[in-house]
């Protein structure tokens, strides 16, 4: 029986991206603020802000996403399988 999957999109914030993964690399979520241990983000449907550690990785649905969840490095390697590109 075939498996299919959803693709997903993910990134690792490592302190100096931030710009790059708010507005970007995921065009749904806007900019706040990256002390190059935190950065904060705005949900450009709900206008809520969220805040992502150093070292984590943020998943979407796509380069749209407005809702990209956060998880740890951890649970990234136990839940995620990386495809080539």
């Amino acid at each position: 029986m075939p498996r299919v999957v959803q693709p997903y999109y993910s990134i690792r914030y490592d302190g100096t991206n931030g710009r790059h993964i708010a507005g970007v690399w995921c065009t749904g979520i806007t900019f706040v603020s990256d002390s190059g241990d935190l950065l904060t983000y705005t949900d450009n449907q709900d206008n809520r802000r969220h805040t992502v550690s150093v070292g984590d990785w943020l998943i979407a649905w796509g380069p749209a996403a407005t809702d990209p969840w956060a998880v740890g490095p951890a649970e990234y390697a136990s839940r995620y399988y990386e495809l080539p590109e």
